[in-house]
């Protein structure tokens, strides 16, 4: 999940006035996903220090808590990309086409009720389908996944506009209008909670799916959209991120320095989630410094760029076993 407040963008607007044209802020900060390629640099953003503070960012999380029982869901060596190629690959399309059905939310205040067109719809998918295809940086991994959108229902009612992420207006929500199986993306655009606490995004793991089918799903607010009011965070990154949560990643800065982390080999330890594009950052002292730069960290949309190939070879295995 990512966590947005008026605060934060208010000093992601000051530090952009404040830069000369095309600059990137040293203390830009927080949260992450895919960029949409006409508007993104073609260079990765290399200032090296963030000034931000990130308290506001630890409020809440975009995936349920990570337990014992979700760790061992699918452990690291099931994922090993040599193993994953031999055993899961071959199961699996050379492209895997996942339907999506988008639902929007629409609130009754000013602001709230302009309603998302399909034409747009397609344009945030093409955000994630770039990324996807690691097409966003020549260090990113491709991932075989593509997704297509299939219908778009448009809902009236301000109790979900603002339903807290799994909260009770969020699972009556979801449970009213969930489509389809395993396979299939059921996404959610709305106001992202509370108007003075907003979350940017939130998701369901694969293995979530049995017990609780009609909950599956990511949701998404509509101010982290490409032009969305979330400044700094307003790339289109979120749904990336949170597509990965429902595609079996874990976050890189899962458990810290110690333990197994994020179960993937390839990326790197990190104590605590990136708020900025702190290139140099190394916060464990295990081999590697931060994956500031990947989709499943917390940095700004224009820093984060890349999936690894253990984290495809994940997806591939996650998919195999939840989602095929």
């Amino acid at each position: 999940m990512r966590r947005w407040t008026r605060a934060a963008t208010a000093l992601a607007a000051a530090v952009a006035l404040s830069m000369p044209a095309g600059a990137v802020s040293a203390s830009a900060s927080p949260v992450a996903r895919a960029r949409a390629a006409s508007a993104r640099p073609a260079s990765h953003c290399t200032h090296t220090s963030s000034a931000r503070t990130t308290s506001a960012w630890h409020g809440h999380e975009d995936t349920s808590p990570v337990t014992p029982a979700d760790l061992a869901a699918l452990p690291e060596r099931a994922a090993r990309p040599r193993y994953v190629a031999r055993n899961v690959a071959p199961q699996l399309a050379a492209e895997v086409r996942i339907p999506v059905y988008a639902h929007v939310i629409r609130g009754a205040h000013r602001g709230e009720q302009t309603p998302l067109s399909p034409r747009r719809i397609r344009r945030l998918l093409a955000v994630l389908n770039r990324a996807m295809a690691g097409r966003q940086s020549a260090l990113s991994a491709p991932a075989r996944y593509r997704f297509l959108l299939h219908s778009v229902s448009y809902t009236k009612r301000d109790g979900w506009y603002h339903a807290r992420l799994y909260g009770p207006r969020d699972r009556k929500m979801k449970q009213a209008l969930h489509r389809g199986h395993a396979r299939t993306l059921n996404l959610y655009f709305n106001g992202g909670g509370d108007a003075n606490s907003p979350v940017l995004g939130w998701s369901r793991f694969p293995w979530q799916y049995a017990g609780t089918p009609r909950l599956d799903g990511v949701s998404v607010s509509v101010a982290s959209l490409p032009g969305g009011s979330a400044s700094g965070y307003n790339r289109g990154d979120t749904l990336v991120h949170e597509t990965g949560h429902w595609l079996g990643l874990l976050h890189t800065f899962e458990g810290g320095c110690d333990g197994n982390g994020d179960l993937v080999a390839d990326t790197p330890a990190e104590a605590e989630p990136s708020f900025g594009c702190s290139t140099t950052r190394d916060t464990c002292p295990s081999p590697g410094t931060d994956p500031v730069h990947n989709f499943l960290d917390y940095s700004f949309d224009t820093c984060m760029d890349m999936f690894t190939p253990g984290q495809v070879s994940r997806m591939d295995a996650a998919f195999v076993k939840w989602r095929q």
